[in-house]
């Protein structure tokens, strides 16, 4: 009886979708740890966007306007999920629950919207920057310690986190805009913003379904390896060469290269180094990462069969992953990098069918 008098805009039945479907998708992540601030996350956004329907719909408004502290919320929800993929240092609950201290200053200031938005705005850009600089870790310490860093990149975040920040821009301009604006240019521009929102909570939703692979040892990593100075470099590139080189003859005489899942950790066992020298001899030696290096033996490998001929039957991408590489896009762009050509150029070049 009371849902008939409330009128429902095209808005409105936005969030109840968004709200109904983002409730769904935490309750199928909520048993993968590493995805369960993804989860609180999506809780997040449903009960954002049911109390945006209540408020909108004039429900709950006339009691107390509570959506605009929700902005300083997003981006420390955010962030705790980026730390959980890349498997960044344990975060106690009452550290998390110290990154909510600023919404529950901001409650009883609901009544300054834009002044709260403007907070969360900002609060969300630094959130995202330092979610951006723990991602950039994490793919260093990949490269340097796998040879598959590429199928655990996390280029799918990094896709979802720029059209977020975005958003987040236009939002800005938006809020500074929003008195000069006609009702049905901001009716619009909203109901964009949250079908965006709802777009990218669903991709997320998507790639943590489908399992993606995740590297977990940055952390490791990071402690094993000290920074060094220029003039360190200098004094020690004589010696990293040489060791560089014996490292480098082991790995072509035993064919280590073609395990299409080498580790910095598979190479210390076959040499009796320690990983910390490795990794030191060959990213001073080669001034490349762990990934770049195997992967440039692996084009070597491919270049030496191509020039020699292929066997019949043989395809191009046969030869690539007897090389080692486990995928062709991984193969096609490190063999332009490396010789400044596609495969099937080099191919040509070299008078090959």
């Amino acid at each position: 009886m009371f849902l008939q008098y409330i009128e429902l805009l095209p808005i409105n039945l936005l969030q109840i979708i968004f709200s109904t479907l983002t409730s769904f998708g935490a309750l199928l992540i909520w048993d993968v740890k590493i995805y369960r601030s993804l989860a609180i996350f999506f809780i997040y956004q449903s009960v954002l966007m049911l109390l945006n329907f209540l408020e909108e719909t004039n429900i709950t408004k006339q009691f107390y306007l509570i959506t605009p502290v929700f902005t300083l919320v997003v981006g420390p929800l955010l962030y705790f999920f980026i730390r959980s993929l890349v498997n960044e240092k344990f975060l106690s609950d009452s550290k998390k629950c110290a990154h909510m201290i600023p919404m529950l200053m901001a409650l009883p200031f609901t009544d300054f919207t834009q002044t709260v938005i403007a907070l969360g705005t900002v609060s969300q850009t630094l959130y995202l920057a330092a979610s951006f600089r723990l991602i950039n870790r994490y793919h260093v310490a990949s490269m340097a310690v796998r040879s598959d860093a590429d199928s655990m990149e996390l280029t799918w975040i990094v896709k979802a986190l720029v059209i977020f920040t975005t958003i987040v821009i236009i939002d800005l301009v938006r809020l500074n805009m929003q008195k000069h604006n006609a009702i049905d240019l901001k009716a619009a521009w909203y109901f964009i913003d949250v079908l965006v929102f709802l777009c990218i909570s669903l991709y997320l939703l998507f790639k943590v379904i489908s399992k993606p692979q995740l590297f977990n040892g940055m952390i490791s990593y990071e402690q094993l390896v000290q920074p060094t100075t220029l003039e360190d470099k200098q004094h020690d590139l004589p010696t990293a060469l040489d060791l560089c080189q014996n490292i480098e003859n082991i790995i072509l005489q035993k064919e280590l290269f073609k395990q299409q899942r080498l580790t910095i950790t598979d190479i210390a066992k076959e040499t009796g180094l320690n990983v910390k020298n490795i990794s030191w001899a060959i990213n001073l030696g080669s001034n490349q990462n762990f990934c770049e290096y195997i992967n440039a033996l692996r084009v070597k490998n491919m270049k030496d069969k191509i020039v020699t001929g292929i066997p019949k039957g043989k395809k191009l991408l046969d030869l690539a992953f007897e090389s080692g590489f486990n995928s062709k896009s991984t193969f096609n762009a490190v063999f332009k990098r490396e010789l400044g050509m596609t495969p099937t150029q080099f191919l040509h070049n070299n008078n090959q069918p």
